[in-house]
């Protein structure tokens, strides 16, 4: 369900974060040094070849704009403040942050459409080694797109939860209506406590509002951030981090599409 899906990534970012054990010195381990996805600059001026880098370099900058993309999304998830009592901030953020998710999407998308492109050109090569290279580059963008569209639903999954859930919120003025207008506080989708399950269905009864146990919501579920303990914006930190953590996979699909295609290019 969704609800337990946005809360299992609101909770990956506290999964398997033991104490560091201490770092070893810089001159111990280098860092390793990822060789940077970049556009094809020049190929032989024929047609085949020609199209061929278009459509290369159309999935490249998409996949690096959705790299930009990211390090936005990462920096308004940290900065959006959905817990602070104030509607327009909240609708303000999940608009942006929907916003977001869905540039992601059509850019993974249009990325897709030029790979595809790219793989229906490699069937005509007649250079294996060309072959491979050219499929091994739409493999390894492939995978860079396809973390970044996981991102993209995941972080639109997010937003849909917490929507939905502003949606189905029992007010006040709702439960004074249909209070005042039946004489019931009912919420008739929700299965009422044990001790009221005598009560007329399919509108029982709401006698546990004397004990002070009132529906939250109108489908009886909990919201994320009642099912973690944790505010919606500290579920939004929490994301944060999470999609940060995604960048060094994306980081080296993308290095490993970097390669091929420029000896592709050389080939070509």
């Amino acid at each position: 369900m969704i609800a337990k899906g946005i809360v299992a990534l609101a909770l990956a970012a506290t999964t398997g974060m033991a104490a560091p054990s201490p770092s070893p010195s810089p001159a111990q381990i280098a860092p390793p040094v990822l060789p940077p996805l970049k556009v094809i600059v020049r190929v032989k001026a024929t047609t085949p070849c020609t199209q061929m880098a278009v459509h290369a370099n159309a999935a490249i900058l998409l996949a690096i704009r959705n790299d930009a993309t990211l390090q936005q999304t990462i920096a308004r998830l940290r900065a959006v403040r959905l817990s602070d009592g104030n509607v327009l901030h909240r609708e303000q953020g999940l608009t942006s942050l929907f916003n977001i998710a869905g540039r992601l999407l059509r850019n993974a998308r249009d990325a897709d459409r030029e790979t595809g492109k790219v793989l229906n050109f490699a069937k005509s090569v007649k250079d294996p080694k060309e072959k491979a290279d050219l499929v091994a580059f739409v493999h390894a963008l492939g995978g860079a797109v396809g973390r970044q569209r996981k991102v993209a639903r995941d972080l639109d999954g997010f937003v849909t939860t917490l929507n939905a859930y502003d949606m189905m919120r029992v007010n006040n003025t709702e439960a004074g209506m249909q209070h005042y207008t039946t004489g019931y506080y009912s919420v008739p989708s929700i299965p009422d406590p044990t001790e009221i399950q005598t009560a007329p269905a399919p509108d029982r009864d709401w006698v546990a509002m004397y004990s002070g146990r009132y529906p939250a919501y109108w489908n009886g579920q909990e919201s994320p951030s009642e099912q973690t303990g944790l505010s919606d914006t500290q579920l939004a930190h929490r994301a944060a981090s999470d999609f940060q953590r995604r960048l060094l996979a994306i980081a080296g699909d993308e290095s490993s599409a970097a390669q091929p295609i420029l000896r592709a290019a050389e080939h070509c």
